[in-house]
């Protein structure tokens, strides 16, 4: 049986929202993969403004309460897939994840800057990521998909 994109949202979900716990990184590098060293004058010159407000005292907190926003709602779409699942294979291991998703989500939404987020990074890998990695790995191997 072949691994399909549907079978690792899961995870996927809980690596990407991962790294938006990384707030430095994200404040830091704000586009500068590849979008502001290219040569689109006009959308370069928009970003760069747009990163000058992001890491401005006055301006920061607009994009902070939107970022919360994804965090919380990425979270919650986890849950749900965690939820509809595995919930049936392993009920104590998702009804921990579901408990553990719910406080990190409170604490997000009473977080008030970047640097209480980040410090919630490890929370989120320890009580959510690898727990529905081995929630994903256990089905998979229940699946008889290879699995690293």
């Amino acid at each position: 049986m072949p691994l399909t994109l549907n079978d690792i949202k899961p995870i996927s979900l809980c690596i990407t929202t991962q790294e938006l716990f990384d707030t430095k990184r994200f404040l830091l590098n704000y586009c500068d993969g590849l979008i502001l060293r290219g040569g689109d004058v006009d959308l370069k010159s928009s970003l760069t403004d747009m990163k000058r407000q992001l890491n401005a005292f006055n301006t920061q907190r607009k994009f902070f309460d939107g970022y919360k926003a994804i965090i919380t709602n990425n979270i919650d779409k986890i849950l749900s897939l965690v939820s509809s699942r595995y919930l049936k294979k392993d009920p104590s291991s998702v009804r921990q994840i579901l408990s553990n998703g719910r406080n990190l989500i409170r604490k997000v939404v009473r977080s008030n800057s970047f640097e209480e987020i980040l410090g919630l990074e490890n929370e989120f890998k320890s009580k959510i990521t690898l727990p529905v990695y081995e929630l994903f790995i256990k089905e998979m191997r229940n699946s008889k998909i290879d699995v690293i």
